[in-house]
């Protein structure tokens, strides 16, 4: 078997309900990469919401911002920010919903201040009833009013989170402008992410793919959730997790276990990377 580039999500993929990674994926990914393949995350994550927590295990590269970063053995290959105006009518749409936002950039995870509210009422339900979130990622929170200028930011992605509006209502406001799709962050309601048009994950994966000189014929993607449509459609193989939504499954070429079922590791025994 020759090279193949392997893409996983994050969340619900490679991460479980405990906010860990389980060790037969870590021992997966080691071994797969032993055997000479080569695998990244291919998540909606900002590069710094990748923290020690998730990226504890070698990896070959990361398509992050859900497909607006790209890099491979550190290096940075590719980032696509919105642009100033794209920023501007989304922060104005935002604000004038007074919804919760959360804004992506590289650097920094900025929330307003209903947003803070929303995360610090989820720690504090899943403190209350014993459940597992991610201390790293919210850890990473910071008020947006501290910026004078948001919309000058070099912003990859806005999430909505626990919002009284619903996903669809969001979706025919933006669809013509933006890309926007679901989201698979753990807070409590309704969530979603907004990025540029026409930007994805399978833009990610063909990037690294050019970078390597590799064929589509050996990339192998892996997720769960609606921003992982795209990767699942562009990769040659695409795998969906067992507690992946079923619009995902529906076009699956695979469906493996529950991500804390082995699901990694059982994907990566049926295709023979390991």
């Amino acid at each position: 078997m020759g090279v193949k580039y392997i893409f996983l999500d994050i969340d619900g993929t490679l991460v479980g309900k405990n906010a860990a990674i389980p060790e037969s994926a870590k021992t997966a990914i080691r071994k797969a990469r032993e055997n000479g393949h080569k695998v990244f995350i291919g998540s909606g994550r900002s590069r710094c919401e990748m923290h020690e927590g998730i990226l504890d295990i070698e990896l070959d590269g990361i398509v992050g911002s859900a497909g607006a970063y790209v890099e491979v053995d550190g290096k940075v290959i590719y980032h696509q920010p919105m642009t100033e105006k794209m920023n501007a009518e989304l922060l104005n749409y935002f604000e004038m919903k007074h919804m919760n936002i959360m804004i992506e950039t590289n650097d920094e995870l900025l929330v307003n201040k209903n947003a803070m509210k929303a995360i610090n009422e989820y720690i504090h339900y899943c403190n209350a009833h014993g459940e597992a979130y991610d201390k790293g990622l919210f850890d990473l929170a910071r008020p947006l009013e501290d910026i004078a200028e948001p919309e000058k930011l070099l912003i990859n992605k806005i999430l909505y989170v626990n919002s009284s509006y619903d996903n669809d209502k969001i979706r025919r406001d933006l669809q013509d402008k933006f890309t926007v799709v679901q989201s698979s962050i753990g807070l409590m309601g309704n969530s979603g992410e907004i990025s540029e048009l026409g930007m994805n994950k399978g833009n990610g994966i063909r990037i690294v793919t050019e970078y390597f000189g590799a064929n589509m014929e050996d990339t192998i993607a892996v997720g769960d959730g609606e921003n992982d449509m795209e990767m699942l459609k562009t990769a040659h193989i695409g795998i969906a997790m067992g507690n992946a939504e079923q619009m995902l499954k529906d076009i699956a070429d695979y469906v493996t276990t529950d991500v804390d079922k082995d699901g990694i590791m059982n994907a990566f025994v049926h295709y023979g990377l390991i």
